[in-house]
């Protein structure tokens, strides 16, 4: 691609009168330069995990620079080969340090809503302002292109480079990891039914005086919170379905829920001597299970401040 850059800014229609006009773009938005960083820094810590490519001053400021001289050489009119070049690097870093397209994508959509914005607000014939947004836009759309070359090249050279027989194992392990997902999700379904069936057990236990109240009650209580714990699972197993990450969380979550469920019945026989080690050890394993949720949960909600 950044070897015929001209067919590129045909591609894209883009031509001189949306150089000039770009040009002049500049000594407006250099004005807002300090409120898009900030801006933009506040939109990208809305994602879960930009904590972990962003988690040092050094870095941060580093990049805030990068993304200020990138923000201004935007409307530099100088759109050549060096240009091009840097926005292929800064793709490469972005593989290299394995940031999702889709953190790539969204940012793009910011930014383009932030210069309309303040388009918008410059620039009060409406048919002028057309034609400056239609020509950002063509720009816009040329840096996502090569910003996301990188990570095409990056998945054809790894593809490139294997044998017929690794390219087969390859698709093979890719189904394999299908149908495991999907015997998980099963599973997950029946034993969700199997919760239902206990849950109307117990409550069945109640009814008809099989075990004293108080258990009864905590049978019911105990179900009900093993029966939202696989409910989280299974929509977790969905999410992993659609792309998202493993739910080590959720897993933890439904072991907690069982244990608690177990140290609620165990409770009622706390008379017993060999009840009470029994309860002491439960909420030992309850308190171990609580603390690493608690910083699985911890660690992944500050990806959103």
């Amino acid at each position: 691609m950044i070897d015929n850059l001209e067919q590129l800014k045909r591609d894209y229609e883009f031509n001189q009168d949306d150089i000039e006009r770009i040009k002049k773009l500049r000594p407006l938005m250099e004005k807002y330069q300090d409120e898009f960083i900030d801006r933009f820094y506040r939109f990208i810590f809305r994602f879960p995990e930009t904590y972990r490519f962003l988690n040092e001053e050094s870095i941060m400021k580093n990049h805030k620079q990068k993304l200020r001289q990138w923000f201004l050489e935007l409307f530099s009119g100088n759109y050549n080969v060096d240009y091009f070049l840097r926005l292929m690097k800064m793709g490469q870093v972005h593989v290299s340090i394995g940031l999702p397209t889709h953190y790539v994508n969204a940012s793009f959509n910011f930014v383009r809503r932030f210069i309309i914005e303040k388009i918008d607000l410059e620039l009060g014939d409406r048919s002028e302002r057309n034609k400056y947004v239609v020509s950002i836009g063509k720009l816009l759309d040329i840096n996502l292109d090569i910003l996301t070359t990188a990570y095409r090249e990056e998945e054809l050279s790894k593809y490139a480079v294997m044998t017929p027989l690794e390219k087969k194992l390859l698709f093979f392990a890719k189904k394999f990891a299908d149908i495991i997902d999907l015997a998980i999700l099963s599973a997950l379904v029946l034993v969700a039914l199997f919760v239902i069936v206990l849950f109307f057990y117990d409550v069945y236990k109640l009814i008809f005086n099989v075990v004293p109240f108080e258990e009864a009650i905590v049978l019911i209580l105990g179900s009900l919170l093993i029966l939202w714990a696989v409910g989280e699972l299974i929509n977790e197993e969905l999410r992993h379905f659609k792309g998202g990450g493993f739910a080590i969380a959720a897993f933890i979550g439904i072991a907690l829920a069982a244990m608690i469920r177990k140290l609620l019945i165990a409770s009622l026989s706390i008379g017993e001597k060999d009840k009470v080690i029994e309860i002491l050890s439960i909420g030992g394993v309850i308190l171990i299970l609580g603390l690493v949720y608690w910083l699985i949960s911890k660690k992944r909600n500050e990806g959103y401040r």
